[in-house]
Order: structure tokens, then sequence, then C-alpha cells
């Protein structure tokens, strides 16, 4: 028996996977080459909390838009068409699967991977050229639920093309990965419509001139993931197989797992396929048993002896929830099914491999995925919830707080090497951890900050009381928020690294401070209320009252400062100018401001100091000045005869001018610097202009206390 190895070294949960592809005795290895087209590697290899699913339809059927539930085979009929349902004139075929959580009754399943494949018998026409010729057969057009338009999308890998040899039916695979897409939707359920799959129709005679007939499909396989769900061990490879009832009998190998150890193991298949007959019997799908002998597998509308069908069957059923959603696809096979392991006959308790077997001794067909999801063996430390002492986990500034979690196992094998990592913030300091279990011991890192606290073996086995492990901390004082960084908030999150006893490999979890519906955590985050600096020095302290002829008074007055009542602050002062009370007051005073920005950026009330200054000198009247000339020719200089505004003081101007006769010509008992050579209406005399010449006025400032002011004006015209 001819054997073609593969080895795997970059999964978690296996040091090493092997994938063996035998034949049969009378089989050689040039000829398996040519019926291994492609060797099967793994798409994803995980634990994952969780499984996969699909959806999938064909893209070649007895008529357009119509489901074909014959039992044909596709190689009975001459004329098969393209399904095309979209009524797209950019499009030459179209069919379309809807996608629904395949954990209804869980609150969140979310997607971890999805993949998108497309397959078909693609034999060039009889004139030697592609069957599409304007069209890519690794392009393909996608609509995502909730779009109305197509993306094309190119395919990332050709897993493999016959049409470059020119093998058999000249099948092809194309693989894409559309996870970022399908996560980037408001919501992965819904409608999932594919268009432009290249396929040959009509009817089919391979290179070798047998009739294989035409075929075609898509499938999109989901791995969905939730906290609720068990640990899997999840693989998915990918190649293509020839398999015909002369050259046969290939064998895949899965490890790197290790199942329960005790109850019944669960374990879903998957696959994809060309060329399963409806009719034609005697292809095989075999698993290993657990006394080492290969047996027919068996699935819900899957015989032993017919298990390449052409249907698609999810669980127990077709799958119709599709456009078309013919029951005989023609040619295609897809399905996902749970291997019925009675007793735990085929896959046993803490069993690490399995393998599976491709067989027939009548019907070729074309095998290009095929997956395998195991119950395994893992310890489990999730969740891991954080508490601490502050009250609604808000504190203040140099407040020591106390945080908890506890830990357990609520997994299937004893956890070892059980390490909690955490990397303090800056704006807290550790104190303490003084009350641990026995067992448990702590490190902290005064450079990197880093806090470790390590669990002996022996205490998170399977079924322990949990450990309660408690530190404290204290926060930062005042003067670190209010000076150097305002971070008013910290986060502890610790990450939980650990083994298995019976499952060596390494596993991580994240401490939470609460769980949403999906269990999904989140670090624990502290609010520390903000520290207000307030004014040390009480408000007036700083006024005085100064003699204006003692600048030592004035000088040791401006010299003061306030104080705030904590930190060290860049302090501004803002220094005012004298200001005068009034014209004729002489008293005035100084007004000094000081402010501060803290690290917040929160500005302080502004603290006021008033300097006020007295004077000895008396108001006489002799900074009061009069117009002398007044000449009103709209030339905007001397227009007005004026008095100049004594501000402040209430005094009011009664004004009289008279002419060199004696004659009042002008008189206003509340002047408002507004006469311009016109005699009033009341004076003696016209109240049109006056000649040019000299006036005489009389000015009494009155409530000034002030002698009668008297002097003479000179009236002019230029």
């Amino acid at each position: 028996m001819g054997n073609s190895y593969l080895h795997i070294n970059e999964f978690p949960l296996a040091k090493q996977t092997l994938i063996i592809l035998c034949i049969g005795l009378f089989g050689s290895i040039p000829y398996v080459s040519a019926q291994i087209q492609q060797e099967f590697s793994p798409r994803f290899n995980e634990m994952v909390r969780g499984d996969f699913t699909l959806i999938a339809n064909n893209v070649i059927s007895r008529t357009a838009t119509g489901a074909y539930n014959g039992e044909g085979d596709n190689h009975d009929f001459v004329d098969n068409v393209y399904v095309d349902i979209d009524n797209d004139d950019s499009t030459f075929n179209s069919s379309s699967a809807n996608f629904t959580n395949p954990e209804p009754q869980l609150a969140c399943v979310s997607i971890k991977k999805a993949y998108l494949y497309w397959a078909a018998a693609d034999k060039e026409n009889e004139e030697g050229e592609d069957n599409v010729p304007d069209w890519n057969f690794n392009d393909v057009k996608l609509m995502l639920p909730g779009e109305n338009e197509y993306t094309t999308l190119t395919a990332d890998e050709v897993i493999y093309r016959g049409r470059d040899t020119h093998f058999s039916n000249d099948p092809y695979i194309c693989f894409k990965d559309i996870t970022a897409l399908v996560t980037n939707l408001e919501s992965p359920f819904g409608k999932y419509q594919l268009a432009n799959i290249e396929a040959k129709t009509g009817f089919l005679f391979q290179h070798s001139d047998g009739n294989t007939g035409t075929s075609g499909g898509w499938q999109i396989v989901y791995v969905y993931e939730s906290p609720k769900l068990v640990s899997k061990n999840v693989s998915i490879f990918d190649g293509y197989a020839h398999i015909t009832r002369d050259f046969n009998s290939y064998d895949v190998s899965f490890s790197g797992f290790q199942t329960i150890p005790n109850g019944p193991v669960n374990v879903n298949t998957l696959i994809g396929a060309l060329e399963g007959d409806r009719g034609l019997i005697g292809d095989r799908f075999q698993i290993q048993n657990i006394a080492g002998d290969y047996i027919d597998l068996t699935a819900p509308l899957r015989n032993s002896d017919n298990f390449f069908n052409s249907r698609i069957t999810i669980d127990n059923t077709n799958f119709t929830d599709r456009n078309p959603a013919s029951l005989n696809t023609l040619g295609f096979d897809a399905a996902v099914f749970q291997l019925d392991n009675t007793n735990n006959s085929i896959i046993g308790n803490s069993q690490t491999s399995a393998s599976i077997r491709l067989a027939s001794n009548q019907e070729t067909y074309g095998l290009f995925l095929i997956g395998l999801s195991v119950e395994v063996w893992v310890p489990d430390l999730y969740p891991i919830l954080v508490n601490s002492s502050a009250v609604d986990n808000t504190t203040n500034a140099s407040s020591t707080v106390t945080y908890s979690f506890n830990v357990s196992n609520t997994g299937n094998d004893n956890a070892l090497n059980v390490l909690f990592s955490e990397t303090l913030p800056v704006n807290i300091e550790f104190v303490s951890a003084d009350n641990l279990p026995v067992g448990v011991t702590y490190s902290y890192n005064l450079d990197t900050r880093l806090l470790q606290f390590f669990i002996e073996d022996g205490l998170v086995d399977i079924g322990d009381d949990p450990l309660n492990i408690e530190f404290d901390v204290i926060v930062r004082e005042a003067c670190y928020f209010l000076e150097e960084n305002c971070d008013l908030d910290f986060d502890i999150q610790f990450e939980a690294s650990y083994s298995g006893e019976q499952n060596p490999n390494n596993f991580m979890a994240s401490s939470s401070s609460v769980l949403d519906d999906c269990q999904i955590g989140n670090p624990l985050t502290t609010i520390i209320n903000q520290p207000i600096p307030q004014w040390a020095t009480p408000i007036g302290s700083l006024d005085r009252e100064i003699s204006s002829n003692n600048q030592n008074e004035l000088m040791n007055a401006q010299a003061l400062f306030p104080v705030p009542d904590i930190c060290d602050f860049n302090i501004i002062k803002t220094t005012g100018d004298f200001i005068q009370n009034s014209d004729c007051d002489y008293n005035g005073s100084y007004t000094n401001t000081w402010t501060f920005t803290d690290a917040c950026g929160r500005t302080i009330e502004d603290f006021t100091q008033i300097i006020s200054v007295t004077s000895n000198r008396v108001f006489d009247g002799s900074n009061i000045t009069i117009s002398k000339v007044v000449t009103p020719n709209q030339d905007q200089w001397n227009e007005y005869f004026t008095v100049n505004e004594i501000k402040d003081c209430g005094f009011v101007v009664d004004l009289k001018i008279f002419n060199r006769w004696g004659a009042i010509i002008y008189q206003s008992d509340n002047y408002q610097n507004n006469w311009n050579g016109t005699a009033s209406s009341s004076a003696i005399g016209s109240a049109n202009q006056v000649p040019s010449g000299t006036y005489f006025y009389i000015i009494n400032m009155m409530k000034s206390g002030l002698a009668p002011i008297a002097g003479t004006l000179y009236l002019g015209t230029k």
C-alpha cells in the first residue's frame, strides 16, 4: 500500500497533526498522485467553545428556478442548465440559502470563521473554450444578508483546477475567507446569495470518454462559538481526492485532541463533494472504530453504500431553507451531521486521534472538504470575576482599595501551572497580598509593575472549592492627579495562563467584572473622584489700605501672594493698574488676581486682592479745561464750545455766554458741550448764528463748591 504524508506543526491543540492518504495494494504511486489531485491540508484546527455548521446550494439543475426533486442522476441528462433565480442580466447563474442561529437556545452566538467554497465540473466546451468566456472561474458574486447588490470576490486560493491537466471532468475548487465580511454585519443571520459560479452545462463526458455528468455548487462553512457551549477541537481540511472504483481507499487522519474522560463522546462531521449520484451505489464514507476496524458510516438520508447521493443535509434532514430547494442537487453534496457514536463504539473516552476512509466499489466522486469536531478534555477557569471594596467602584486619592477574585475549575481536566498576571496602572501602587490561601504565592516587580499570583498544582482540580485571592492597592495622592496626570480611572484585568493534566496544551482566560448575555467579560474599572483644590489664603486677607505717598507700603502689598490648600501649582498673577476713583476724587485702588490650572484642565476661581490708596490732594478745579476758540465750519476741529468732562463727580455745568455789550446770547443750566455759535431763543437777540468775534462766558460748576469761572472765547468761521 502506497502512502503520502503531510505533517503539520502549528496547531494549539497538537504538537503534530498527521494526515495520511493511502491507496490500495493494486495502486501505484504515479497513478495515485494523479488521483489525489491536491493533498488535504488544514484550513482550521483549533479548540473553540462551539462547533461548525454550513449552508449550501447547487448551481446546476433541471430548470433555472424550480426545485428538482426527482431521482435521476446527473449523468442521466443532456440538457442540464444553470440555476438562476435573481432576474439579473449581469449574472448567468444564482442561488441562495438562509443562515439561521445554529444554537437558538443561546442568547449569544458569534462567528469565529466563515469560509466560502465553490466547486464545479468545468470541462471546456467542444471548441475548447471556457463555458463562460467572459468570466473568471475563480471569481464569484456574493450578496450578504441585508444587501441588495452583489460584490465580486476573487478566490484567496484555487485549491485545484482539473483544466490545467485536462483531468477527468475538469473539476475545480475555490476558497475565499469571508470572515471579515460576515462579522462586520449587524447580524450574520439571513440570506446569502451567490452568483456566477462557472460550470459545464448540458452534459459532460470526461476526458477518458466516461459519462460523469455535470455538477456544481457552493457552500459556506461557519465556525461559531459561545461561552456557554462545551469545548471542541474543530478541524477543517480541504484538498481534492478523486475516488473511483479502481482507485480508492484513502485515509484522512485527525489528531491533536483528547476526548472527554467519561460519558458520551459527541462528534460532528462535515463534508463537501462533487459527483455523488442519487442512484449509483458503492460510495462509502468510513471511520475507524475503537477496535481498529473501518466501518461504514451512515447519516440521516445517507446510506452506508450510497453516502454521496446528491443532497444537502444538516443534522437529520434535508436542508431546504434555500432557493431553489432541490432535494436532488444533481452531483453536489454538502452535509454536517452528528456521528452515531452509540456507547462510544467509534470514538472512545480519552481518545486522541481518528481516521476516516474514503472508499468506492462503483461510483466516482470527488471530495474537497472534510471536517471533524470532537468534544475534548480541557481545564476551564473562566469566568474569573473580580470585585473591589470601592463603593460603586468609586474611590478617592490616597485611598486603599482591596481587590479579590475567585478561582475555580469548571472544566473536565485538572488545571496545572496556573498563573495570574496583571500590570498595575500607574495611578495606583501595590500595597500587599497578606491573606492568600495556602499554596498561593505572589510576586510584584516595582520596575515593570507586574503583579503575579502562582497557584500550586493540585489546588485547581476538578471539583475543588474556589480559591479567593485578595490584594490591596493604594490610589496615588491628590497632587499626582492635579499636577502630573489627570488619569482618573484605572482598569484591573488579570490574564490567567494554565495547562491541563491530561491535555498539556496552554490555555488562557481573562478576568471580568461582570458578564453580559454572551458571557463576554470586561475589565473592572474604578473611578477616582477628582481632587478639587481651594485657596488656603482666606478671601480678603491680602487686601491693604495705604497712603499714596508711601511707596514701601505699596511694594510690600504688591509682594503678597496667596497659596492653595494642596500641591505646588504654577500660579499666574495678573497685576492691575491704578484706577483713580474719579476726576475729582484722587483716591483709588489696584486690583490684582491669581489663578492656576490643574492637570485635568480645571481652572480655579480667581483669588482677588484690592490695594486701596488714599490721597491728601483736594479738588480745586485746576484740571478743568475750557475752549478758547470755536470755529463751526464742519472741519471736525473746535466745532463746539467745550468744558472738559469731570468724570464720576456728579457736577452740573451752568453756562452763560455774553456779547461785548453784556447781552446774554446763550445759556444752559445743564450744558452738554453743544454750543456752536447760535443765539438761544431765550437770549437777547435772534436764534440765528451770531457774528464772529470775542464773547464772554461765566461757568458755575454746580455741586462742586467751586467759585464761578469767567473767561473769553473767540468765535470764528474758519
